[in-house]
């Protein structure tokens, strides 16, 4: 059973990789090739290049400043984004149900298999179970997520001394890049929150950045309320609001009523600095937070602290649910706990 059930996952992982290879083939050109081209013709090919990205630019009616600006935290993270897109691509369904297997040595007997009894059939019973071929298909849902970041004015004040700022701005864009063309399977949100509110929206469910234009958008918004927001902490008002949102059809980011969405499966990732210890709150009480959101609904909530005072951000991890608390210091581990989150091998 084993060995057939690795055959059905190989030949599935076979199919993804006939689907992704589909388009048109890319041919790596060496390196003596590239030492005979002349420089005029890579002056040539440079001048083509700047000149359709200026073309680009202008249809999107974004300025040259504002790209080289947005790609000041892409560029750092390009291989980032191609690592956590291959993963996603490749992300199952979770959403099997259990079923009745027949053909069982064992179980309850199967009356449908009392002719093959009889002439000496041993595999005649039927038992509850998660049937392999369902549980390794591919996503029939979109998976839901909501991110939750943390744009509070620590992160401004202390981006000079660690830089969290900027990690929180590459894990923004690392997660609109990685996400761009996979409506079919993820449909996700984000919002911030810092002292003024615990939810500030930044992409609505449904309605992600088009462009690096509109990606750089959500950027500066959430730079500027990093700057200018009050001081304060709402941590944990904004992962229960998100808990409540993200199962909610047309849970934009305002806590809105409505119907619970149909969803692969519902999961909400805080990103935050670990700085609960300023404002007086308990780790438990973030904990308890994303135990209940477990328990009283289908949402996993995961925390990711990016940056920490001393050994706080531990502290805080072991306060959590265990394999619900993450503590990330640098960007380049993001994707690999997003990948652990999305694709369920977190230890719940």
């Amino acid at each position: 059973r084993l060995s057939r059930r690795k055959e059905r996952v190989c030949k599935y992982r076979k199919r993804e990789r006939k689907a992704n290879s589909r388009g048109h083939k890319v041919h790596q050109v060496s390196d003596e090739a590239k030492a005979q081209v002349s420089e005029e013709a890579k002056r040539a090919a440079r001048e083509i290049a700047e000149k359709a990205l200026r073309e680009k630019l202008n249809d999107i009616q974004m300025s040259e400043a504002e790209y080289k600006s947005y790609m000041r935290f892409v560029g750092p993270i390009e291989k980032d984004i191609a690592s956590l897109r291959q993963t996603l691509r490749s992300a199952e369904s979770k959403s099997a149900e259990r079923t009745w297997l027949k053909r069982q040595s064992q179980g309850e007997l199967d009356d449908s298999r009392l002719v093959e009894g009889v002439v000496g059939d041993k595999y005649i019973y039927k038992r509850r179970g998660i049937d392999d071929d369902a549980a390794h298909s591919p996503i029939s849902k979109p998976k839901r997520l909501r991110f939750v970041m943390d744009v509070s004015g620590s992160m401004y004040r202390f981006n000079g001394y660690d830089g969290r700022l900027d990690r929180c701005v590459e894990a923004a864009a690392l997660i609109m890049e990685s996400f761009d063309g996979m409506d079919d399977r993820f449909e996700y949100s984000l919002v911030g929150h810092s002292g003024d509110s615990p939810v500030i929206p930044l992409v609505d469910f449904g309605d992600p950045p088009k462009n690096e234009l509109e990606r750089m958008r959500v950027i500066q918004t959430m730079v500027a309320h990093s700057q200018y927001c009050m001081s304060g902490d709402y941590t944990c008002e904004a992962v229960q609001h998100a808990i409540l949102d993200v199962v909610r059809d047309g849970g934009g980011g305002g806590g809105g009523r409505g119907e619970e969405s149909e969803a692969d499966e519902h999961i909400v990732i805080a990103i935050s600095d670990a700085n609960l210890r300023r404002y007086g709150i308990p780790p438990r009480e973030l904990g308890r937070i994303i135990e209940a959101g477990a328990g009283g609904t289908t949402v996993k909530a995961h925390a990711i602290f990016i940056a920490s005072f001393g050994p706080e951000a531990e502290e805080i991890k072991r306060s959590l649910p265990f394999g619900r608390g993450h503590v990330c210091l640098r960007t380049s581990d993001l994707p690999r706990v997003v990948r652990g989150i999305v694709t369920s091998q977190v230890e719940n």
